[in-house]
């Protein structure tokens, strides 16, 4: 019995997700790729989720499409130049590597020997080897051992940027020294486009004077996917810790309770890019909690949020019109396009897809069955309660004979 109440109560939970919305992609002047940018919006009914997303001609035939950030066994890797590498002993090992792609990155992957330590690391860049300009500041490389193999790879981020030359320095006055083999980066792990910025969620400021913190607390309808989030503060000189908190339910067998989950840290200085990186963000309500202790709360002017885009590309033929939809019962397709995309030209062309919006439940205007209608149903729960009268007037008479 509690097996089918579980399993009905799964099967209503999918059910009460299930959603479907749609869009038109439409003024497609050649037959030709196209570039198609996600709007947050539609990444957000998905739950990031592409498997549920398709699109169809006007004859409702499935049209193909791919990823363009599809990692796959196809992706292309390039490997940076390593112009210089130097270890002071018990200070540091400095590696400068060369973008020869002139292409704008925000991350690059590192071949690191296996290695059971943790190291402390900055970026810097510049545009002639001279003069450096902070990127990255006092981050963490950890988990340095591979599953399988003698090595591994560690992506690192930082703020997007084309910056000819890159420095890495990584902190050996607790450890040795790692062997860093290869720096590169693949093909779809170039930045090409701006981050898109979320502009649905709505944020206030609160000052809590007992905990000495400044507390901005952000929410919206749906949990967006944000990849970066970039602060204006008027305070001229800052150097403050802050961090991401989320509520979390603690339900124990009668009571629950409420408490600040960590999600992430960083640090606020008015040396460094007032845009910070974050990772596995993807909510609708969270916090940001800056440290004051003594000092002044900051003059916060203006917070934005990012996320990176997400491109689709499909071949679209002109004048025609293309439906968009999302459906939440959709498996994840499969299609050959995947195979090509090495053979994908520069410079494609871009579509947009507008009229995004949900689906109603169509309104039936024909006259209802009687099965369908409110009489039926009372029908049903009168000969239900007789039903259960019956056997229990049974059940009693029997009783009374013994």
């Amino acid at each position: 019995m509690k097996k089918w109440i579980s399993s009905v109560v799964l099967v209503g939970s999918f059910l009460g997700w299930s959603q479907n919305y749609k869009g038109e992609i439409k003024n497609i002047q050649s037959d030709s790729l196209y570039q198609i940018q996600l709007a947050p919006e539609i990444r957000a009914v998905s739950h990031e989720d592409l498997r549920y997303f398709r699109i169809f001609d006007t004859n409702k035939k499935e049209v193909p499409y791919v990823i363009s950030n599809y990692n796959g066994e196809s992706e292309r890797y390039t490997s940076f130049k390593i112009v210089s590498k130097k270890s002071i002993k018990d200070s540091i090992t400095s590696i400068v590597i060369q973008n020869e792609t002139t292409k704008k990155i925000n991350q690059f992957n590192l071949n690191v020997s296996n290695a059971a330590l943790t190291k402390q690391y900055n970026i810097s860049g510049s545009y002639n080897q001279e003069e450096w300009f902070g990127l990255v500041e006092n981050e963490t490389l950890k988990d340095l051992i591979a599953i399988k193999g003698t090595a591994l790879e560690k992506t690192i981020f930082f703020p997007v940027n084309d910056y000819p030359y890159l420095r890495i320095e990584f902190n050996d006055k607790t450890s040795l020294p790692i062997h860093i083999q290869a720096i590169g980066v693949y093909e779809n792990q170039f930045f090409p486009e701006e981050p898109i910025e979320v502009k649905t969620f709505t944020y206030k400021s609160i000052e809590n004077k007992e905990r000495r913190v400044t507390q901005v607390v952000f929410s919206a309808e749906k949990s967006y996917q944000i990849d970066a989030i970039s602060f204006e503060i008027a305070t001229e000189l800052y150097a403050r810790e802050a961090r991401i908190t989320r509520k979390e339910e603690i339900k124990n067998k009668k009571t629950t309770t409420i408490r600040d989950q960590l999600l992430s840290s960083f640090l606020l200085n008015s040396k460094m890019n007032s845009k910070i990186k974050v990772s596995n963000l993807k909510e609708k309500e969270f916090t940001i909690e800056i440290e004051n202790k003594d000092n002044q709360p900051l003059e916060i002017t203006n917070i934005q949020l990012f996320q990176n885009p997400i491109t689709i590309i499909s071949r679209l033929k002109a004048n025609e019109k293309y439906e968009v939809v999302i459906d939440s019962t959709y498996s994840k397709p499969t299609y050959d396009l995947v195979n090509f995309m090495e053979s994908f030209p520069v410079g494609m062309p871009k579509a947009t897809i507008t009229n995004f919006h949900k689906i109603e439940k169509e309104k039936h205007i024909k006259e209802k069955s009687f099965w369908q209608t409110n009489g039926f149903m009372w029908l049903c729960i009168v000969l239900g309660i007789g039903i259960v009268v019956y056997f229990a007037l049974g059940l009693l008479k029997d009783m009374k004979e013994e």
